[in-house]
């Protein structure tokens, strides 16, 4: 092999030689000109800045590090921009796939997870639609990341929940709301036509799956808080789940009057909207801050006041969707899957015979494998129905998961349909009666 300006058995030579990308894109650096014609606009940026830049041609066929000597292996992954400037996580950061078979075969500290990935320098792209891969400019510095101590051991507990479940023969029941900081997100082409796997405990055959760290948890990555200290107290013996409870328990069964009295701190009117979700906080944390172990994981904390029958007080929604994009859009590249993936907190106001709302329970919680099919179901409906007529959407009657309803500001806060009329914006909702069957048997 040619000499080649860093040493290829240094992480930090690695790192430092990744920073003449800094600012610049592929194409800049090397001359992409013959081979630009045959390149794919989603052509693997990692794969390329090794070959072409590093001068080092990757092995795709093994499962150790991308530069095996050092220990290190490349990730490229997108970014966008903010409107303060600041970056966020385009997407997941993907570190590997997972084969079925052998996770089940595997242990932690030997796993092909952390032969692989164990030690990552991670190289930061502006991400812009429709331009070529070699054209998008790196942005920050790269990065040479290991999973903080802190983080380690909620990383193996999820890998160790994906692995379970395949244990159990439910690799097609796998979704990221199942793990906190690692994912098995979806690596596949979807649709009718993706080739499904074989799992070795069931005969159903599952969609292939990767193991991947969450765009909340990368986030965490580029803003440098991944030494933030926790506010869980999460160790070797306690899981999130632990901490979270022991942080609660104390307050279990009082009323919110008694505990604002705590914490000094009380509701500002009717119409102070954000109280509960405030006091809470101030339970997770003891101030006005955010839970580091939430925001990585990217777990949706709801507070839902219910009454005294468990049921809550309205239905679930979700963030809005344009009548225009979903006719074009696939299902799991929808922000509604996309939400029901995700792991939730549920922390529960229940009102007592007094008509006093007291704490009763809080819980971790994500939508079961069929539940989420019968949202997948919905969400196709409403796709065809748009279609043909964006005002026929489905009804809270015609599913006992989700529904379709307004969800804008007023009546002049509306949307283009592909009929080429104006209508109220709508959103996804989780039925108020699926909401009360989930707090009364699921927590």
């Amino acid at each position: 092999m040619a000499l080649t300006p860093y040493d290829i058995t240094s992480p930090k030579s690695l790192a430092a030689f990744a920073r003449g990308l800094s600012g610049k894109t592929l194409a800049e650096v090397v001359d992409m000109s013959e081979i630009a014609e045959n390149i794919s606009n989603k052509g693997d940026l990692g794969n390329m800045v090794e070959k072409y830049y590093y001068q080092y041609q990757p092995d795709n066929t093994s499962h150790k590090p991308d530069f095996p000597e050092a220990g290190v292996e490349l990730k490229t992954t997108g970014v966008l921009k903010r409107s303060d400037g600041s970056y966020k996580a385009k997407e997941r950061l993907v570190l590997t796939m997972i084969n079925y078979s052998k996770l089940t075969e595997e242990q932690w500290d030997t796993s092909s997870l952390m032969e692989k990935c164990r030690l990552m320098l991670i190289l930061f792209y502006l991400y812009e639609k429709g331009i070529a891969v070699f054209d998008r400019r790196f942005v920050l510095h790269p990065v040479l990341f290991e999973f903080p101590l802190e983080d380690v051991e909620i990383i193996k507990r999820d890998w160790e929940t994906i692995r379970r479940k395949i244990e159990d023969g439910k690799a097609h029941e796998l979704s990221e709301g199942d793990t906190y900081y690692l994912g098995a997100c979806r690596k596949g082409s979807g649709g009718e036509n993706e080739t499904l796997k074989k799992q070795p405990f069931s005969d159903v055959l599952a969609k292939s799956r990767a193991f991947s760290l969450k765009p909340s948890y990368v986030n965490r990555i580029i803003e440098g808080h991944t030494s933030e200290v926790g506010a869980l107290d999460v160790s070797a013996g306690v899981t999130i789940e632990d901490a979270t409870q022991n942080k609660f328990k104390p307050y279990l069964g009082k009323t919110v009057e008694e505990i604002s009295a705590v914490f000094d701190f009380r509701k500002q009117g009717k119409n102070d909207k954000g109280f509960y979700r405030s006091l809470t906080m101030r339970i997770l944390g003891g101030a006005k801050r955010s839970v580091p172990e939430l925001d990585k994981a990217g777990v949706e904390l709801k507070t839902i006041r219910v009454n005294k029958d468990w049921m809550p007080a309205e239905a679930m929604s979700f963030p809005t969707f344009k009548y225009m994009d979903i006719v074009e859009e696939e299902w799991e590249e929808s922000s509604f899957f996309a939400k029901i993936e995700q792991k939730f907190l549920f922390v529960i106001f229940r009102e007592d015979e007094n008509g006093d709302l007291r704490l009763e329970k809080v819980n971790y919680w994500n939508m079961p494998y069929l539940d989420r099919e019968e949202a997948h179901r919905v969400w196709e409906d409403t796709k065809r129905r748009v279609t043909i007529d964006a005002s026929d959407v489905p009804k809270s009657t015609e599913s006992r998961v989700a529904h379709v309803r307004p969800k804008a500001k007023n009546s002049q806060d509306t949307l283009p349909t592909p009929q080429g009329t104006e209508l109220v914006k709508k959103c996804f909702w989780l039925n108020r009666s699926y909401i009360g069957d989930v707090i009364k048997t699921a927590l």
